[in-house]
């Protein structure tokens, strides 16, 4: 937030208010995403826990388009991005829509 030219001032509450609304929001999804896991009878969050809990809970469908369903999905969509000469992101950056 400092970081950016367009804010000229920013209160010092409010990076610790975003940080724990971050937070709090990781460990909603962790949570959700447990509870899948145990569920399968499993004690390794997978990355499957959490877009099964991203499908399953409302709140977090603006997170649909950037964390894929399943493992069979990636690998189609890549090579469906590959066969259109589409680039892959890096890792850890995510997908945009331009």
């Amino acid at each position: 937030m400092k970081a950016d030219e367009d804010v000229p001032m920013i209160a010092a509450e409010a990076p610790v208010v975003v940080a724990r609304a971050c937070e709090m929001f990781i460990l909603e999804l962790t949570h959700r995403g447990w509870a899948h896991a145990e569920e399968n009878k499993r004690r390794t969050l997978e990355k499957s826990d959490i877009a099964a809990a991203i499908a399953r809970t409302e709140v977090f469908d603006f997170l649909v388009d950037i964390v894929p369903r399943d493992g069979a999905e990636d690998a189609d969509t890549a090579a469906a991005a590959a066969a259109a000469g589409i680039p892959r992101p890096a890792a850890g950056v995510p997908a945009t829509d331009c």
